[in-house]
């Protein structure tokens, strides 16, 4: 069971590092400019954003395990299909499909392990999805560099299909397509078409609109448009879904702190992970740093090494004792990582940006896993695929977050002083994001009443047997 769910992490995050680094060469192949060839890879993460809440709800109405080993499937023939592509825009429709697949097996992994995986397990299973996430994120941009230069374009595509393959045949021999009686809850109820709809409407417009205002500015029109959109979409949904008896979003989840604040705790993760992941880059191959593209890249291995090192570790304290410790001492290294480049007066050498990297990996280790059992350990069993959805949607959107974020005040500051004060002004937002959110944390852990509901949950553990 965990070597299919864990190829489906690995995948997820594997197929966005091999296409990312071949842009140009498809920009080139296509003769096509870079803005439209690049949403080879902004229409990917558009589509997989919108549907991972829609495919962790058809997981609780139809079979957590339907939904996942089918994801494989269509990942697959998406897969096949962009090889096969003729022209951008037909590559463009296939990468949708291919986007599709990734939905359904990223909404539901979660939840599948949550569900199968024997109360003092989880925590180690659920850190070793942090380490297949951390070497597809590693090992993406390396492939795709080696086929860019020695292989044809296809291959970019082709590349996931044998290993989807596999996951595929590994999770229909060995996973249930359906929960038995779990499915006859609530969950099941009527399909809220229109909350639906009105969700990827809302997310569509923001995940256009960060980019567009990093930029061209919030005030430009097109950035006005995506935010009045996501806006009016927005109020309608929640109007929409508060009339509702079986609102499109877990409303029943979403009122229990332990979720709400950990969904939340999870976008600052990958938020504060992913600026530092965008901004070193450039630091490291621009006048400060000197290095080559491959250089920079060896350097920037730091941060995936210190990740697939310390989920594991973390994943089984968290099996042992209270997640929350391990939250904030997460937290603590991701604050310290940001705030050495923050103070830097200088040029920091190249030990000094590893042991950055390093921090951060350790810290996101000891972060995100400890954090997806604690959500997962207070959802009702009725809305563990949503809630699975909604922790994949705040991954994919704190990493757009920050990346826009990042790049927005650095660019904006660069305009009007030295480049080592605009690095140190957007880590600078880095730090205190960081402290807002320990702040939030601390206050959960000791006046929400998450001890209290973390030792309920326990106890409600204790009594249920995996179907």
């Amino acid at each position: 069971m965990m070597t299919a769910v864990c190829m489906g992490a690995f995948l997820s995050h594997f197929t966005a590092g091999v296409v990312n680094v071949s842009l140009p060469g498809l920009a080139a192949f296509f003769d096509t400019d870079l803005n439209r060839i690049a949403w080879v890879t902004t229409g990917y993460l558009l589509v997989i954003t919108a549907l991972l809440p829609l495919m962790g709800k058809l997981g609780d109405r139809c079979g957590l395990g339907l939904v996942h080993h089918s994801g494989y499937l269509v990942f697959a023939a998406g897969s096949i299909l962009a090889a096969l592509a003729s022209d951008v825009m037909v590559l463009l429709a296939f990468r949708v499909v291919q986007a599709a697949g990734a939905a359904m097996f990223q909404a539901t992994n979660l939840a599948l392990i949550s569900h199968y995986m024997p109360k003092e397990r989880r925590g180690r299973a659920l850190g070793l999805v942090s380490t297949c996430v951390a070497l597809g994120a590693m090992l993406g941009p390396a492939a795709g560099g080696w086929i860019t230069q020695w292989l044809s374009w296809p291959w970019l595509f082709l590349i996931h299909v044998p290993a989807a393959l596999v996951a595929a045949v590994l999770a229909f021999r060995f996973i249930p397509l359906r929960e038995g009686e779990r499915l006859r809850t609530e969950a099941a109820g009527a399909s809220d078409r229109l909350g639906a709809v009105l969700f990827t409407a809302c997310v569509a417009f923001v995940q256009l609109g960060i980019p567009s205002a990093a930029a061209q500015g919030w005030r430009s029109t097109r950035t006005m448009l995506y935010v009045g959109g996501a806006l009016v979409t927005g109020i309608a949904l929640i109007l929409c879904e508060r009339r509702r008896r079986e609102p499109f979003l877990p409303l029943k989840a979403l009122r229990i702190p332990a979720v709400s604040g950990g969904l939340l705790l999870s976008c600052a993760a990958f938020l504060l992970s992913n600026m530092l992941l965008v901004l070193l880059p450039f630091y490291l191959t621009g006048p400060l740093g000197g290095l080559t593209p491959s250089a920079a890249g060896l350097v920037m291995t730091a941060y995936p090494a210190a990740l697939a090192l310390a989920g594991p570790a973390a994943g089984r304290l968290s099996d042992r004792y209270d997640s929350g410790r391990f939250m904030v001492l997460g937290f603590v290294f991701m604050g310290a990582a940001l705030a050495v480049p923050a103070l830097a007066n200088g040029h920091l050498p190249l030990g000094w940006i590893a042991s950055v990297l390093a921090a951060a990996g350790w810290g996101m280790g000891f972060a995100a896993s400890p954090n997806n059992r604690f959500i997962l350990q207070h959802t009702p069993a009725e809305h563990i695929g949503a809630v699975g959805g909604l922790i994949a949607l705040t991954r994919n959107a704190g990493m757009g977050f920050g990346a826009a974020l990042g790049l927005g005040v650095m660019s904006a500051d660069d305009a009007g002083g030295p480049l080592l004060q605009a690095f140190r002004s957007a880590f600078g937002i880095g730090v205190w994001i960081c402290l807002g959110t320990l702040a939030v944390l601390i206050w959960l852990l000791f006046h929400g009443g998450l001890r209290k509901q973390s030792a309920e949950a326990g106890r409600r553990e204790g009594m249920q047997k995996p179907s």
